[in-house]
């Protein structure tokens, strides 16, 4: 076990100049030191080595402020535990720790001062640090930014979305697993998940998942942190108190330490004496048990009877006037809690005296409250202090006492002080059994209240779970509902572009009818450029089909399968905006596809429309056909020269051959 002692060197957290720490790190009995050590160094060593506890007079020498502090915290190892060995809401001197552990040192040297928090952490004095709840948070988000974005922008958007989704479910699946309680949330985006986060009811060190970037997501792992810091005592010891108590329909209950500090205080109505009983367990050992009237009502005794108490009356009535001068000193709230801190601080007030005896003649190794306990009971300090110590030291403490026989405890017995002291404590045990077995009874009862108590609950819990699994089918089914209106949403949407586009073509072809019939023209449906992407276009738009004639804007770019495809559409014509090259004008012949350009067949354009004049269609057809008839001679001319050619190929072969068999075989 490791334990590292740590004390400010110079500088602070505050100033502009950074701070330098002196650390002492204990070891299994091996001591090494280091001093004047950055604050980053220091870190850095706890994180490597982890040890049990980081042990300071005060832990925000660490940090300027509560966020500053927090922040270094989440920096320590889950395990390791931030010890202020001074305490938190009163804290005590070093000094005064140290001598009362037997721990001496120099407080102008800081490595001194820091093997002195380590050793006080090791006989568990000081209370630990939380500024973390016991449940741990989780968030898987996206590691890149989108951007704005391009021509591929949805395919990278579900890639990354799609690696927050898959690493989410990494993450469940291993906190299901490990057998864990969590909750989660996720926000969903195109193809997957923008970011999702789990709240586990765990602590940090139970979760066992590793932060960091994974591909084009990123997980964040971290202590949930508290509203407010809490501390914690490293030991949990439970001191002796003295109690006050007022019974009544309102009673009033004041606890105060040895020291005659307030420990606690409150004052309720229909409390019980078992109540009383457990508020005062939770506080501390009962000591005294303190009343401010006589004689002592019967509430009280039950309750001293619980903790085998001392029971302190004063023998009279308090007056109004000493209750009020007895409690100012701590502030109360009503007339209950007043009369109960006046009965603990009068009792207090007895045994102050004996209690500072005590502190100065008990020694260093000795709890001067367990000599205190006794002291109440009947002890003689110095029998009190003998019953710690070895028989040697308690001979020297008590300075020869034995051989004169004191009893304290009765002295017209002539017996040894132990003898007494044993059949004091014999009586003593027989009462607490008494007692034990009466509250043990009560508890009996207690227990049977509530066991009916948590029936009630249990079936309050089933009818609630019934509510809950109601309202998660209902929620279930609203998310299907919703998904379902967004998608005939969408679907609603794209029809409605749809018919807009539909009744913009209309309107385009209610003019191009008006044209038509007032100026006795015939309409071109327009072809932005020669490709397949743009005739498909003009199908839609222009419902361009059998019989049309086409004006194409740009003749070129286009092949022959673009001119097949008009081909089959069964154009009846095409006007040309440019001069198209000799081959792109043979293939409109080769399909028997009418082609004109402007100068031979004029466009009009009215309203960003092309028209073309009958009789201009009509005298164009005509020379297109004489066109074709020629090009269909001349082909059949060109066909029938290759024929003779052919033939007069053949003719001259075969004469060849008869004048090679005429003149018969050589020599």
């Amino acid at each position: 076990m490791s334990i590292f002692g740590v004390d400010i060197a110079s500088g602070s957290p505050s100033a502009r100049r950074m701070p330098s720490y002196s650390l002492v790190i204990l070891d299994e009995g091996n001591v090494a030191g280091f001093h004047m050590i950055s604050r980053h160094k220091l870190i850095r060593l706890i994180r490597e080595r982890q040890p049990e506890m980081v042990a300071m007079d005060n832990l925000h020498e660490l940090a300027a402020d509560r966020r500053e502090l927090i922040d270094i915290l989440r920096r320590m190892p889950p395990a390791t535990k931030m010890v202020q060995v001074t305490g938190a809401e009163r804290p005590q001197s070093l000094i005064k720790l140290a001598r009362y552990h037997g721990i001496t040192f120099d407080r102008t040297k800081p490595l001194q001062e820091a093997e002195v928090c380590a050793r006080l952490a090791a006989k568990g004095v000081g209370v630990v640090l939380s500024a973390f709840q016991e449940r741990t948070w989780i968030k898987v988000s996206r590691r890149r930014s989108l951007g704005r974005g391009g021509w591929s922008q949805n395919r990278y958007t579900r890639k990354i979305h799609g690696a927050v989704m898959g690493l989410a479910r990494e993450v469940e699946k291993q906190l299901r697993e490990a057998g864990l309680q969590y909750t989660s949330r996720a926000v969903e985006g195109l193809g997957g998940y923008t970011r999702a986060e789990f709240v586990v009811e765990a602590p940090r060190e139970k979760v066992r998942i590793n932060p960091g970037y994974y591909s084009d997501a990123q997980l964040l792992v971290q202590s949930m942190e508290r509203p407010e810091l809490q501390y914690q005592p490293l030991m949990q010891r439970r001191g002796y108190i003295i109690v006050g108590l007022d019974p009544g329909t309102t009673t009033g209950i004041a606890a105060l330490n040895l020291s005659g500090e307030l420990v606690d205080l409150t004052s309720s109505r229909g409390l019980s004496s078992s109540d009383v009983i457990e508020w005062i367990a939770v506080r501390g050992r009962s000591l005294l048990v303190a009343t401010d009237v006589f004689p002592t009502p019967g509430g009280v005794e039950k309750v001293k009877r619980a903790f085998n108490a001392v029971l302190y009356s004063p023998g009279g009535d308090i007056s109004a006037e000493e209750k009020i001068a007895l409690g100012k000193e701590f502030g109360y709230r009503n007339d209950h809690e007043r009369d109960a801190l006046a009965a603990a601080v009068s009792a207090f007030k007895k045994y102050k005296n004996k209690f500072l005896l005590v502190e100065k003649k008990s020694p260093l190794d000795v709890d001067p409250d367990e000599v205190k306990a006794l002291v109440v009971r009947g002890y003689s300090i110095e029998n009190a202090i003998a019953e710690f110590v070895p028989t040697s030291a308690a001979s020297v403490q008590k300075g020869g006492q034995h051989d004169r026989g004191v009893d304290v405890l009765d002295p017209s017995l002539d017996v040894s002080p132990d003898v007494a002291a044993l059949r004091q404590h014999s009586q003593q045990l027989a009462e607490q059994v008494r007692t034990l077995r009466s509250y043990a009874d009560e508890l009996r009862s207690r227990l049977a209240e509530k066991e009916v108590e948590l029936n009630i609950a249990n079936g309050k819990l089933d009818r609630l779970r019934d509510k809950t699994a109601r309202e998660i089918k209902r929620q279930h089914e609203i998310k299907i509902r919703d998904k379902e209106i967004e998608r005939l949403r969408a679907v609603l949407r794209s029809e409605r572009k749809h018919i807009k586009k539909l009744k913009k073509i209309l309107e385009r072809q209610r003019k191009a009818e008006i044209i038509e019939d007032t100026y006795g023209l015939q309409r071109l449906k327009p072809l932005a450029a020669f490709t397949r992407e743009s005739i498909q276009q003009s199908i839609e738009l222009h419902r361009l089909g059998k019989g049309d004639w086409v004006f194409l804007e740009d003749a070129s770019g286009g092949g022959r399968s673009t001119v097949e495809l008009l081909h089959d559409l069964e154009i009846s014509g095409v006007v040309a905006g440019g001069e198209p090259s000799p081959a792109m004008r043979e293939h409109f012949l080769q399909n028997g596809i009418a082609f004109f350009s402007p100068k031979s067949l004029p466009v009009q354009m009215i309203n960003n429309m092309p028209f073309v004049r009958g009789d201009d269609v009509a005298a164009a057809l005509a020379s297109w056909e004489e066109e074709m008839k020629d090009r269909l001679a001349r082909l059949q001319a060109e066909r029938l020269e290759s024929l003779f050619q052919e033939y007069r190929v053949e003719r001259k072969k075969e004469e060849k051959q008869k004048q090679k068999l005429a003149r018969g075989p050589p020599g």
